[in-house]
């Protein structure tokens, strides 16, 4: 079939052999004898039509002829499938045609439009039947990118246990141990939520805390205490009112502390039974009695505790409270905010922060236990507190604050002794407490647990329910009436982005709501130095520019909450309504294999399938516009953590001959395990098109350990 391009050719030329013959001394074979007539319609032959761009705008059909030459103008009449295309001129007018017809699966129809043509709906232009996986990648392969297409990497997160106490308390050593000393299970934990974020905890100047800390410890230690044996001790640094509360205290007199037991036959005091043990064979020959039961005879009749357990006052019904610490947005602890609470409360934690001073360390004695009760720093207040050690480990243990409720993991050498019984078992003052109709979705919970830390300190009006000595159903009121379990809610739940069917009906336009550029997102620094532990998300560039991406091993916790949060969130907007076309840079919401990832917009060509960059895993895929949502600001703006790297002496070993097959690239730059590296950073010189002066930029480079030492070998083999 002669195709219309050949036909209007050989229209427009006209040969005037005849008259060339009349002439004289003239070659008729000279290319000058051969002559075309201007036509005066050759303008509107630089004008084609195309079909079936339903779903296509002016600027995606100017992106999409591009490539094939200047595109001078762009018509497509409203409500119709079909538009026009002006080149420069005829040859580029052509291209395009054979270029667009070409496209597997586009069904464009290409072809010069005719003068005046009453143009009506292709016949062909039925609704697109779905494209096989083989037309796809063809298609996919004519695209004009010079970057390699990949699909996300399925990361294998490995298993993380949840911070909390539980286990530990059915364990067969915490039966005899740690329910021993919590036997209402006040401690028992489930979980704690991780937070990801940056967030300062308290309001206050680390360096100046330190300063305020080293001098109250230069002037009262015990170092300091000055006693005569036959005066009382008294404390340096107190003032004359403190010092008259000294005046009927006993003191022990092994360490010179505060006596809490004595022998009721002598009058002996001492501060705790290690001491009296100590003390034994002295007290034994000046008293002659049985020291060590009368002592406990004597603890019984001054109201010290020695059944060594935990106890606590019951809350009333409608209280008053402070919250201590934060578990979960549904689940923390809090305190009593009546003044007799608040002034134990105070001066427990003063107690531990003056015992903690001077004190002996655990391991220097003897090893940790669990179920003890030590001193540990609180570093939130820069003080230490009463800890009960949940699990001990080689060099961290687990333990819970008592006066806040915390759990945390503390180094083993930290641990100190509480030599006051008194205080060790005095009396718990905090509550777990369980909030009421508290979503389940996986949305802002760090922002639930900030606001709920901006609440310590201010007093809550709460309302609960008692059931098998558990604190739930609990509703908490701020001092304005203002509900807490509203506002963590609201702070919680990410409101779906609709694109309805009848947005052009109600003038509503999805997109011209605000939307988030990719330079906007923030992106964190790549922690350098050696013996660091990555994951390669991907290497489809390794063969380009020997360039991997990569996150860090401790970062990809966050990278698994961030997906939690997109899938949560993609589960609301999975039905497709509308297509929503992103801007080029533009974040949105992608759906890839049966996953939702946050996307930047690379290319749109127009065809309805966008080049779009998964930001957080380093590849670049197409995505059809029904796989496309808008992305809420509160996911966009979510911290990149992966990064690019340049993998070190791959390319000079390329060169020199290393073939870089999928066997190497398997062994020694393995994706979705972990990978011991050296990451350091250094400026290069870039070349500037067009430009006489050179740019620098930093690029991050990865020694890979074992790519390392096979490349060393090979030198040393040479």
């Amino acid at each position: 079939m002669v195709s219309k391009v050949s036909v209007w050719y050989s229209k427009q030329v006209k040969i005037h052999y005849s008259e060339a013959s009349k002439m004289k001394d003239v070659d008729h074979e000279s290319s000058d004898n051969w002559k075309m007539d201007d036509h005066v319609d050759e303008k509107e032959r630089t004008k084609i039509i195309v079909h079936n761009v339903n779903d296509i705008t002016n600027e995606g059909l100017k992106r999409l002829c591009n490539n094939y030459g200047t595109v001078v103008n762009v018509y497509k009449p409203k409500s119709q499938s079909y538009a026009f295309i002006v080149f420069s001129n005829e040859n580029e007018a052509a291209l395009a045609i054979k270029q667009l017809n070409l496209k597997l699966g586009f069904r464009y129809n290409a072809d010069f439009a005719q003068e005046k043509e009453n143009v009506s709906a292709s016949p062909l232009n039925e609704p697109a039947v779905p494209m096989t996986d083989d037309d796809w990648e063809q298609a996919s392969a004519k695209r004009r990118f010079n970057v390699g297409f990949s699909l996300p990497l399925p990361i294998t997160f490995p298993k993380r246990e949840p911070l909390g106490t539980s286990m530990n308390y059915r364990s067969t050593e915490s039966v005899t141990n740690l329910r021993r000393t919590d036997p209402e299970l006040f401690f028992r934990i489930y979980k704690v939520s991780e937070t990801f974020e940056s967030v300062q905890e308290l309001d206050y100047d680390a360096k100046l805390r330190q300063e305020r800390l080293e001098k109250l410890q230069k002037v009262a230690t015990n170092d300091c205490n000055n006693y005569d044996d036959d005066k009382n001790f008294t404390h340096k640094g107190l003032s004359e009112k403190e010092r008259e509360s000294f005046d009927k205290i006993t003191f022990c007199v092994v360490c010179k502390g505060y006596g809490a037991v004595y022998c009721v036959n002598c009058r002996t005091f001492y501060c705790s039974v290690q001491h009296q043990k100590q003390h034994y064979d002295e007290h034994k020959l000046q008293c002659g009695k049985d020291t060590i039961k009368q002592s406990q005879d004597a603890e019984k009749s001054t109201n010290v505790s020695t059944c060594n357990v935990l106890s606590r006052d019951p809350l009333p019904p409608k209280a008053k409270v402070f919250i201590t610490s934060i578990l979960t947005p549904d689940r923390f602890y809090v305190r009593s905010a009546e003044a007799g609470a608040d002034r134990e409360y105070v001066k427990t934690i003063g107690d531990c922060a003056k015992a903690a001073l001077g004190a002996v360390p655990v391991v220097s004695v003897q090893k940790l236990a669990v179920g003890d009760i030590y001193l540990a720093p609180y570093e939130l207040l820069g003080i230490h507190g009463r800890v009960l050690v949940t699990e001990v480990g080689p060099d961290e243990s687990k333990c819970v604050f008592i006066d806040h409720g915390l759990v945390m993991y503390v180094r083993n050498d930290t641990f100190l002794f509480i030599d006051d019984i008194e205080l060790m078992y005095r009396k718990v003052q905090v509550y777990k407490v369980c909030l009421t109709d508290i979503t389940d979705e996986y949305g802002e919970r760090e922002k639930a647990i900030v606001y709920l830390k901006k609440l310590r300190g201010h007093p809550l009006q709460m309302k609960y329910r008692l059931e098998n000595n558990n604190i739930v159903d609990v509703q908490l009121h701020t001092a304005a009436g203002d509900s807490v379990n509203d506002r963590i809610n609201k702070l919680i739940v990410i409101p779906p982005i609709i694109c309805s069917e009848r947005s052009n009906d109600t003038g509503h336009d999805v997109r011209r709501e605000a939307y988030i550029m990719y330079n906007e997102v923030p992106q964190t620094e790549p922690s350098l130095g050696t013996n660091r532990r990555i994951i390669i998300l991907n290497r489809t560039t390794i063969l380009l520019d020997a360039r991997v991406t990569w996150i860090a091993l401790e970062d990809l916790p966050y990278l698994e909450n961030l997906q939690n949060m997109l899938e949560c969130y993609g589960k609301k907007v999975s039905e497709f309504r509308q297509p929503y076309v992103p801007r080029e840079g533009e974040m949105c919401l992608v759906r890839c294999l049966n996953r939702w990832y946050r996307g930047v917009c690379h290319e749109t060509a127009g065809d309805g399938k966008p080049a779009v960059f998964l930001c957080d895993f380093g590849c670049m895929t197409m995505i059809d516009l029904s796989n496309i949502r808008k992305i809420p600001a509160q996911l966009a703006t979510k911290i990149v953590r992966t990064h690019d790297g340049i993998v070190q002496g791959l390319a000079e070993a390329k060169a020199d001959g290393l073939t870089l097959d999928s066997i190497f690239l398997d062994i020694y730059l393995t994706e979705n395990e972990p990978i011991m590296a050296d990451i350091t950073k250094q400026m290069v010189t870039k070349p500037m098109l067009g430009a006489a002066e050179s740019e620098k930029e930093s690029q991050i480079m990865l020694n890979l350990h074992e790519l390392s030492i096979l490349l060393k070998t090979r030198e040393v083999n040479k």
